[in-house]
């Protein structure tokens, strides 16, 4: 489940990928693999690999708009009556700076296609984020317009996303994140992550620890995940 931030902040929250503009094109493309697609703590693919990619195109005014995409498993696993293997995400925001301190705002639309029978709720959800980055540290907070993921009743849910990322040196940079899931009707939780990553032969590879504090849901428990993408 992607979101467009400041590159830091995508380094710190996400295992797999961000895409960097090149300088004389506004578009964007990136792919990925990982070994497990792991979104706020949890395993979207019950642990397995996954392919990722997505576009971005963004103005010189400060807008911008994307769309990402991966393979998931997390709906179907738990029904072999749901027909969903996919995961879209289109987004669009402005983002731009005052001074050292940047800010990202816009909207968030996951699309999980396929068949629901009842009583499942649909998992599609939108949300609204507003970010802020300062030097090697950002902060985000997510706001559910619908219900979450397919959750009853749970829109006005919230998610706040602490992150860090800093050179270490050699073309390596250290990231962590700490997130915190306020999900309405559900138990809270928090999740969080540190890792590396370096570019090498144009290809950008990660190790990432994850965990969370859910002590009820395999999915949730910690792990490693090794990641490789491309952006071009």
């Amino acid at each position: 489940m992607r979101k467009t931030l400041l590159a830091s902040a995508l380094l710190a929250a996400l295992p797999f990928t961000a895409s960097v503009h090149a300088e004389d094109s506004p578009i964007a493309a990136n792919i990925g693999f990982v070994s497990d697609y792991a979104y706020r703590g949890f395993s979207q693919t019950d642990e397995r690999p996954a392919l990722q990619g997505g576009f971005d195109y963004a103005h010189d005014s400060g807008l911008y708009v994307g769309v990402w995409g991966s393979n998931v498993s997390w709906l179907s696993d738990s029904d072999p009556a749901i027909s969903n293997s996919l995961e879209i995400d289109v987004y669009g925001g402005y983002k731009g700076s005052v001074g050292a301190i940047g800010y990202d705002v816009g909207l968030l639309q996951y699309y999980y296609p396929g068949s629901y029978p009842k009583p499942y709720n649909s998992p599609n959800t939108l949300e609204g984020y507003v970010g802020l980055s300062w030097e090697f540290l950002s902060f985000k907070y997510s706001y559910a317009f619908t219900d979450l993921f397919g959750y009853e009743k749970s829109d006005g849910s919230q998610y706040y996303d602490l992150g860090a990322a800093i050179d270490i040196g050699a073309g390596v940079t250290l990231a962590a994140h700490v997130g915190y899931n306020d999900i309405k009707g559900q138990d809270d939780y928090t999740d969080w992550k540190i890792g590396v990553s370096k570019e090498f032969v144009g290809l950008n590879f990660g190790l990432h620890y994850v965990d969370t504090d859910v002590d009820n849901a395999d999915l949730a428990d910690e792990r490693f995940i090794l990641s490789v993408s491309k952006s071009f």
